[in-house]
């Protein structure tokens, strides 16, 4: 039986193409790209890159941190630590979710890449940089709470660091609601002392616990807007802190100004920027921390609901991501002992996953601040009184 020429071209090109040698791209200058499609041992085809195995923040080295005592931990310098905990809250919960959520918005950042600005890669300077995952943390006992995250945080500062000539590690804590800051003020004072708190944030969060929490009881008083009250109160922190990016109202329009002086704050508001400037916002908080021990809390609310709506307590009128980025780079040179970024809640974040990804930026810039000034630990503080 015999076929029209038409039919069989077809198949004499298939039969062709069965066989024809496999299209390959060299790397370009001898660079091997990340996304490069190679085999393992097993003669599995494997893609590296940032969207495989597990999720850590920036594809960070993931340490078993809170590893009980005998075993073995790896040093580090750096510790990114998640603290799943949101029933401090007097708004919508949900930052529980946050530290996963701050990673997924990670996920394309890894070691390897280099800044345009500074042309640095902060995550492969003199510093061990891990990921511990996140504190094991209740959700039916706030007291118990805390106190688990204190103890986490004594765990993991309390490990031996990479570096030789800087002993004491620092850590970056992933919220969670901003009740998670107090534990970690608790932490710093064991190794450094009283620090100043640069709070970047759209209130104010020194509110007496009997006016916010209502006089209810003593665990009612414990939340996300009275932990700077809680913290001067136990002197963890010193009269040269700063507020930046204010802009919600108060309780009290005399009684809740005077408190937060009394707390040891200033504060620069969210408008303030339109008259001075990113310069001169760095140039006030800088002036204010002097050359004392810093940490450093951002509420992802000081934003803009427009560039951070997965927040619990949004306020319009605030910063963008730019904006406040630039003003994170111009501290650099100040004496970070540890810092935060809390309040991310998830499920309100839209698909571009507008909040996560300037969340997981703001560590990246808070990692930087580290790197850029590493210091020795100054002792011990006295034992602190838990709630």
């Amino acid at each position: 039986m015999s076929y029209p020429k038409a039919f069989l071209l077809p198949l004499a090109l298939a039969a062709s193409c069965s066989f024809a040698r496999e299209i390959t791209f060299p790397p370009v200058s001898g660079f091997a790209s990340p996304q490069q499609l190679g085999w393992n041992d097993h003669g599995f085809a494997s893609l590296e890159g940032a969207f495989n195995g597990l999720t850590t923040y920036a594809n960070l080295p993931y340490v078993y941190c809170l590893a009980p005592e005998g075993q073995e931990v790896e040093g580090y310098d750096i510790a990114i630590l998640g603290a799943p905990f949101d029933t401090g809250v007097t708004a919508r919960p949900g930052t529980r979710y946050g530290p996963g959520g701050i990673r997924q918005g990670s996920r394309r950042l890894q070691p390897g890449e280099y800044s345009i600005y500074t042309g640095e890669d902060v995550f492969q300077e003199w510093a061990k940089v891990v990921d511990c995952g996140d504190a094991p943390l209740t959700f039916l006992d706030n007291t118990v709470a805390l106190k688990q995250l204190t103890q986490a945080h004594k765990v993991i500062s309390g490990r031996r660091g990479k570096a030789s000539d800087y002993s004491q590690p620092r850590i970056i804590t992933l919220g969670g609601d901003h009740t998670t800051t107090l534990p970690a003020l608790r932490s710093t004072y064991e190794h450094w002392g009283q620090v100043s708190v640069i709070h970047f944030d759209s209130h104010i969060d020194t509110w007496d616990p009997k006016v916010l929490g209502g006089g209810i009881s003593h665990y009612a008083g414990v939340n996300h807007g009275t932990f700077l009250h809680i913290a001067h109160e136990e002197g963890l922190i010193r009269n040269t802190s700063i507020h930046a990016g204010i802009r919600a109202p108060v309780s009290r329009p005399k009684g809740d100004i005077r408190n937060d002086l009394r707390c040891g704050f200033t504060m620069i508001k969210a408008r303030d920027l339109d008259h001075i400037g990113v310069a001169g916002v760095i140039d006030l908080l800088k002036k204010r921390v002097g050359d004392s021990n810093v940490y450093i809390s951002v509420d992802i609310d000081v934003l803009d609901p427009a560039f951070a709506p997965a927040t619990g307590t949004a306020e319009v009128g605030g910063w963008t991501t730019r904006e406040l980025l630039s003003i994170l780079d111009g501290l650099s040179g100040l004496k970070v002992v540890g810092a935060d970024v809390v309040e991310v809640a998830p499920i309100y974040d839209n698909p571009g996953e507008t909040t996560v990804l300037a969340a997981a930026e703001v560590v990246k810039s808070l990692i930087g601040l580290m790197v850029h000034k590493p210091i020795e630990a100054a002792g011990s503080g006295e034992e602190l009184n838990e709630l």
